[in-house]
């Protein structure tokens, strides 16, 4: 094959990439839709490089589909963005009736507008209710086609590759789309996670994290809190998402990579300016809110400290207090007098709580410790906010039953195969 002249190239990506519109399918955990809609509308409705389409959005099993869109506003999207984890470019769409008209539908992508051979490609094939269509076979086509184009293919796990090509048949509709985040975007860049633990994903968190503010200004929009208090904080995922929220921090200020910045469509000059404009929206005043994390895992506590090193890179001045201690047994008057609270509970099952302490009982100690602090609070006036991960019906059920002087709230997301009930409060 003989390479296309780079100024051809360029040319033809102008026109067909920059100058039409474009279909993405932004990716977000399992039952956050909520959070993830709202932030993606807030985004593109306050871009920081203005688009000529209006988008328009509709919600799937896992993603919103957005159209149209301008292929910097989806830049900037995946730049600023805390809630999703993935933003693929919709590169083609159309009906394949077998496997000769699926060779033909991919010969005819220009795939020169986004791969050469500096690029690693894993290629995902999902073939549903369709007899005609293998999914290895439909790899070995795409590997035939793509050959010239990208530097090698990755398969299996803990691979390297660059980005994720997603080939998706749903009887003849065929879908073929394109990672734009290679690693996925819950990736910050700066935290070390425990060997032992399933800690929350960070796109997760920060979606718990906005709907529970969210929940409490619907009850009292003069809410503001003066202190985060998180139990079992494990290596501080809760403490880094709010704080990016807090100071309006864009992801892209980590130091992480992005597939596109390898892709021939890539605009250096906008990713530029949306840097700049990244810095410039970041607010870098000393914060008036006071964090404190609590766990009696000597293991977490290390790991918590070395993630706040490494987070003090990015934003300094963060006012976190560590503390190795059993919450329960904790005397509160001192933490939590005098402050409007944001409580962030994600409790640990098993070692760290004690291998004889049944689940149930566990969020029957949580509702009433979090009955104390309520009371101590509301005396002098303060108010309580915030929620409680729930593994299953029984713990939810317990904890409901046991919380005093509290509005309570429900919703469910899927988080390592667990159905985790939300338990959102105010008070």
């Amino acid at each position: 094959m003989i390479p296309e002249n780079t100024n051809n190239l360029a040319k033809k990506i102008k026109i067909n990439l920059y100058g039409k519109p474009q279909t993405i399918l932004a990716f977000f955990p399992a039952g956050m839709v909520e959070a993830a809609l709202s932030e993606v509308k807030s985004i593109l409705n306050n871009l920081w490089f203005k688009q000529k389409y209006t988008s328009e959005f509709t919600v799937l099993k896992n993603s919103i589909r957005i159209e149209p869109i301008h292929l910097f506003a989806v830049t900037e999207l995946m730049m600023r963005s805390q809630s999703l984890a993935d933003i693929r470019l919709i590169i083609f769409e159309g009906n394949a009736s077998g496997k000769l008209i699926f060779k033909k539908k991919c010969q005819e992508i220009h795939w020169g507008y986004y791969f050469n051979k500096n690029i690693s490609l894993k290629i995902k094939v999902n073939s549903v209710a369709s007899r005609a269509f293998h999914e290895s076979g439909l790899k070995e086509i795409l590997y035939d086609v793509l050959a010239d184009h990208v530097s090698h293919f990755e398969s299996g796990d803990n691979t390297d590759e660059t980005t994720n090509l997603y080939v998706d048949l749903y009887k003849n509709k065929l879908t073929i789309s394109l990672s734009l985040a290679g690693q996925p975007l819950y990736k910050r860049g700066y935290r070390e996670v425990l060997s032992a633990s399933a800690p929350l994903r960070e796109d997760a968190a920060f979606c718990c994290i906005d709907r529970a503010m969210f929940f409490a200004k619907k009850i009292n929009e003069q809410y503001v809190p003066d202190s985060l208090i998180i139990p079992f904080s494990g290596t501080g995922t809760f403490a880094f998402e709010y704080l990016q929220l807090y100071f309006n921090f864009s992801p892209v200020l980590f130091a992480r990579d992005y597939a596109l910045t390898q892709m021939p469509f890539y605009n250096h000059d906008n990713f530029n300016f949306l840097l700049k404009k990244a810095r410039e929206y970041f607010i870098h005043s000393s914060q008036d809110i006071t964090i404190k994390c609590i766990d009696n895992s000597k293991n977490a506590m290390t790991a918590l400290e070395n993630n706040i090193k490494n987070f003090s890179q990015y934003i300094e001045n963060i006012n976190i207090s560590i503390f190795e201690e059993d919450f329960f047994t904790m005397n509160m008057v001192n933490l939590v007098e005098g402050k409007n609270l944001f409580l962030l509970l994600n409790p640990p099952y098993g070692i760290r709580i004690g291998k004889n302490m049944r689940a149930v009982d566990l969020y029957k100690k949580m509702a009433e410790k979090i009955n104390e602090i309520t009371d101590i609070t509301q005396r002098v006036g303060k108010r309580v906010a915030g929620f409680i991960l729930c593994p299953d019906e029984n713990t939810w059920s317990c904890f409901c039953k046991n919380i005093k002087k509290l509005t309570i709230e429900t919703y469910h997301f899927t988080q390592g195969g667990l159905d985790i009930r939300v338990c959102q409060f105010y008070g």
